[in-house]
């Protein structure tokens, strides 16, 4: 996957998640087996793809290993209408900051 095909990917996923995000609040019930699962495992390898992207002196491993797991779980909180939205914001923030780090660093690959 090219870099700008790894970015696009990201990016288009974290707007998924806030799709997915807006309709548990609203009271939509996912299903896991057939709407959870299924997403959670189309999505995970792009996520741990992350930990691939070659670093530079701030995108260390430790914050790679950080980003995924806050990724990760993103992925399976955004189905829960109860996920506090403070929370959500401040992981997304922190998710998208460095998908556009890594973006603008050339980083993705």
């Amino acid at each position: 996957m090219s870099r700008i095909e790894a970015y696009d990917a990201l990016t288009s996923l974290l707007d998924e998640v806030d799709a997915r995000y807006r309709k548990a609040k609203e009271g939509y019930e996912f299903d896991f087996e057939t709407e959870i699962a299924p997403f959670l495992e189309t999505n995970k390898t792009l996520v741990y793809n992350m930990e691939e992207i070659d670093t530079d002196g701030r995108f260390d491993p430790v914050t790679r290993q950080k980003v995924v797991e806050e990724f990760l779980e993103l992925l399976m909180s955004c189905h829960a209408g109860r996920f506090s939205r403070k929370l959500y914001k401040e992981k997304t923030k922190f998710i998208n900051m460095w998908v556009q780090h890594a973006k603008r660093e050339g980083l993705i690959s």
